[in-house]
C-alpha cells in the first residue's frame, strides 16, 4: 500500500497543467485588462465626436460670416424654427421646421453639407439669433467640455446671461458673433 501512495504522488508531481485557481486569477487579470482597454477606447471615441463637433461648428461658424456680408444679417431667411433663421441648425419636420438653416445655406451656396449634426443627438446644433440678427451663437454639447469653453457659452446670446439655452439644453460649446 506503501508503494502505491508514493506512486500516486511522483505522478501528481510529474503531472503538467495548471490549477483551477490559477487559472481563474489569469482570467481575472485578463478581464481586468479589457476593461481598461474598453474605458480608453470610449474615452478616445468620445473626444473624436468632440472634434467632429468643434470643426462642424467651425464650419457652420465660417457659413455664417460668409452670409452676414453678402446680406448684413445673420438670420438666413426661410430657414429654422417659422423661417426665422434660428433654432435647431439642421432639423427640418415640414411644419415648424420647413426648411433647416443649414438647408437655406447649402441652398444659397454657403454651406457644402445640409446635414451638418451631433454625431450622438439629433438634432444637435442649435443657433440663436440676439441683437436684430447682428450677433449668433451656435452651440452643441461636448462629451469632454473644457471650463473655457462653459465659460464662452455664458458670454454668448445663447448663454445662462442670454436666453438661457445653456442651462435649459445642456449645451456646453459655442461659435458665434458678438
Amino acid at each position: 500500500m506503501k508503494i502505491f501512495n508514493i506512486y500516486k504522488q511522483t505522478k501528481r508531481k510529474n503531472q503538467k497543467g495548471f490549477t483551477l485557481i490559477e487559472l481563474l486569477v489569469v482570467i481575472a487579470i485578463i478581464g481586468l485588462m479589457a476593461s481598461v482597454v474598453t474605458m480608453g477606447l470610449g474615452r478616445a471615441r468620445a473626444k473624436a465626436r468632440d472634434v467632429k463637433r468643434r470643426a462642424d461648428l467651425k464650419q457652420i461658424a465660417t457659413a455664417m460670416e460668409l452670409y452676414y456680408n453678402d446680406h448684413n444679417s445673420f438670420q438666413v431667411s426661410g430657414g429654422g424654427y417659422f423661417g426665422g433663421g434660428q433654432g435647431w441648425f439642421s432639423y427640418e419636420n415640414g411644419s415648424s421646421y420647413v426648411t433647416s438653416v443649414a438647408h437655406q445655406l447649402n441652398i444659397l451656396g454657403y454651406l457644402g453639407n445640409t446635414k451638418a449634426e451631433d454625431p450622438i443627438q439629433n438634432p444637435g446644433y442649435m443657433i440663436y439669433l440676439c441683437n436684430n440678427a447682428q450677433v449668433y451663437a451656435v452651440s452643441a454639447t461636448l462629451e469632454y467640455p473644457t471650463a473655457d469653453d462653459i465659460a464662452f457659452i455664458q458670454t454668448t446670446c445663447n448663454g445662462v446671461g442670454g436666453n438661457g439655452t445653456y442651462t435649459i439644453y445642456g449645451k456646453n460649446f459655442a461659435v458665434g458673433h458678438n
